[in-house]
């Protein structure tokens, strides 16, 4: 009785064994189909003024007064993809800052966050298929803008983004041009976009469909024109805009939404 019931258990732990092993190898199966599927897609954000490659301290000319910069930075968050079928493909934890800076004190001056420029988003793991029109946003959504201990893709409190003068409301900056305007004399421009009414969705329907395949690098190339956003309002007279002004901040947005960004 006793070497039939330790047969019974042995056989028992040889099924056992097995069936894990094929669970496992079927896992790892799913898991390399998913990887091999796939492809990356690279966006490129190309900051322009007019006609000119934005660079920073480079004196552009707009509407014959003088303009140079310092840094211009804006978040780009929540983009999708849409197949030929209509059907979307959400990319995860999706938030990028773009920008262009020299080196910028963090917190009162505690850290330091070093110069950079950073143009391209590189999508990993797309899913195979055409699509046909790109989505995303510019800014935070409210869910994470208004609680910044949601920490998801690139948002952090230390990337100097961040403001706690909204209106007595702590959130995220979403966009920010800063520079020297002249025109016999010269201001400082300090352009800012935020609070949740800013955040703006910018669809850009494809020429033609990019199609992604295993292994595949592909690529979309934006142009974004600064001098659209400078001429949202009289910048002269308003060298400064926050909070405090609404209505030329609801401009910007409206702006960034509408004729900022072309395809190259």
């Amino acid at each position: 009785m006793k070497e039939t019931s330790l047969k019974r258990k042995i056989m028992f732990l040889k099924k056992s064994a097995i069936a894990l092993i094929l669970v496992a190898s079927m896992s790892s199966c799913k898991k390399e189909k998913t990887l091999v599927e796939a492809g990356t897609l690279n966006i490129e954000f190309d900051n322009v003024v007019g006609n000119d490659d934005f660079q920073l301290q480079k004196t552009f000319i707009v509407d014959g007064k003088k303009f140079s910069f310092t840094d211009f930075r804006y978040w780009i968050s929540n983009l999708r993809l849409q197949k030929e079928d209509g059907t979307w493909y959400q990319v995860a934890n999706s938030y990028y800052l773009i920008e262009e800076t020299g080196d910028i004190a963090v917190q009162d001056g505690n850290y330091q966050y070093g110069a950079r420029k950073r143009e391209i988003v590189s999508l990993q793991n797309i899913p195979n298929g055409k699509y046909k029109t790109l989505e995303f946003a510019v800014g935070v959504d409210a869910v994470k803008n208004d609680n910044l201990s949601i920490t998801s893709g690139e948002l952090s409190t230390m990337n100097g983004m961040t403001n706690i003068s909204w209106m007595w409301h702590t959130s995220y900056i979403f966009s920010s041009l800063n520079g020297l305007a002249e025109d016999n004399t010269t201001k400082v421009i300090k352009i800012e976009t935020g609070l949740n009414e800013s955040y703006r969705t910018i669809t850009v329907n494809l020429k033609s469909p990019i199609e992604i395949a295993i292994g595949s690098q592909s690529q979309i190339h934006l142009k974004g024109d600064i001098k659209t956003l400078l001429q949202s309002f009289d910048s002269w007279v308003a060298p400064s805009v926050g909070a405090q002004q609404p209505n030329l901040m609801k401009n910007i947005s409206d702006n960034f939404q509408s004729k900022f960004f072309t395809l190259k």
